[in-house]
């Protein structure tokens, strides 16, 4: 009787002992993992990669050959490996890269962004705003800093160097008076600062409103304007832009200009065509007018075109006018160019 001889794959299945010989191995010994190389039928766990720089790969050969200078550095923190070349050479894509357009067009973005935020911001406060405003923030603080100086420090040394004989009440009713003088010199200081600054606005004011209406009739009344608040002032602008063209468009009595821009119907002595008022001179008008405007914004609450427009445009309310969302698109256009605030 022959016995069969069974072909037995060791290297392809393994019995249940073996699986769980295998098992407890990895249960005792965790964390080691042993990389085997299985080429040409045979297997082996010594082996070396490309990364490994030991040995010349063939495409590697072929660019030394043509010329190309390979990076064969070995430790990089980014582990890359020898196929990356030494000399790189950026190069756009020939044809349309879907990812190209992405990264174009994002950048596209952040940069309109950048440029309209800087835009904002030089818009809403000039240089010599942000000069001025600097200097009187750096007064004020040096006040404030010489006030606690004085207080905690100044009168105390002055304490102690007086004679022994004079009265503590005496010292003490000094140091007081010796306050207030610096309080008061610090009020003072602090009005006279504000009131450059407010003539530094002024005359910027008027720089602004000069090139704005440079060529118009109302070129002659910028002065005045720019003596009158901000606000006040953009609405003068706003409105005789809207109203006249700044001028060009003004009513008039016997030939002559009546110096009414903004289409105001206060009775007078003098009227003009159309029923409007007629002022003795630019000064007039423009001091007339500001009074008026002042009046609607501090006690009225209109402070805005779409505030002003029933009052302005309309007498009452502007309820079913068409005009009036147009009046107030292109009046709000050239009050926001002054009334930066």
């Amino acid at each position: 009787m022959t016995k069969e001889k069974k072909q037995k794959f060791i290297d392809i299945t393994c019995s249940a002992g073996q699986h769980r010989k295998n098992d407890l191995n990895k249960i005792l010994n965790p964390g080691k993992f042993n990389s085997t190389l299985f080429s040409r039928g045979k297997k082996t766990s010594s082996f070396y990669t490309e990364d490994s720089k030991l040995y010349m790969t063939p495409k590697e050969f072929a660019k030394i050959r043509s010329g190309v200078k390979l990076d064969r550095k070995i430790g990089k923190w980014d582990s890359l490996s020898s196929r990356i070349v030494s000399d790189f050479v950026y190069r756009k894509p020939t044809q349309t890269s879907f990812l190209l357009d992405i990264l174009e067009q994002r950048y596209a973005k952040l940069n309109e962004s950048i440029a309209q935020a800087s835009e904002g911001i030089s818009s809403h406060f000039s240089m010599v705003r942000l000069w001025n405003l600097s200097m009187v923030g750096s007064v004020l603080f040096g006040m404030v800093m010489m006030t606690f100086v004085y207080r905690y420090l100044g009168q105390g040394a002055a304490a102690d160097q007086s004679l022994p004989t004079v009265p503590v009440s005496q010292i003490v009713s000094s140091q007081r008076s010796a306050i207030a003088d610096t309080s008061n010199d610090v009020e003072e200081f602090t009005k006279q600062v504000l009131e450059i600054e407010k003539e530094n606005d002024k005359k910027y004011l008027e720089k602004e409103i000069r090139e704005m209406v440079k060529g118009y009739p109302i070129e002659k009344m910028a002065p005045y304007i720019a003596q009158q608040d901000r606000t006040v002032a953009a609405f003068v602008i706003a409105i005789a832009k809207k109203e006249s063209a700044w001028g060009e468009r003004a009513p008039v009595l016997n030939g002559q200009d009546c110096f009414n821009y903004w289409g105001y119907r206060g009775k007078r002595k003098l009227m003009g065509t159309g029923g409007h008022t007629c002022f003795n001179s630019p000064k007039d008008a423009v001091e007339t007018v500001s009074k008026r405007i002042a009046t609607l914004v501090e006690e009225h609450g209109k402070d805005t075109p779409a505030k002003m427009v029933d009052t302005w445009k309309c007498g009452t309310s502007c309820s079913g006018d068409a005009g009036a969302p147009k009046w107030i698109s292109d009046v709000t256009m050239y009050f926001n160019k002054l009334n930066d605030e």
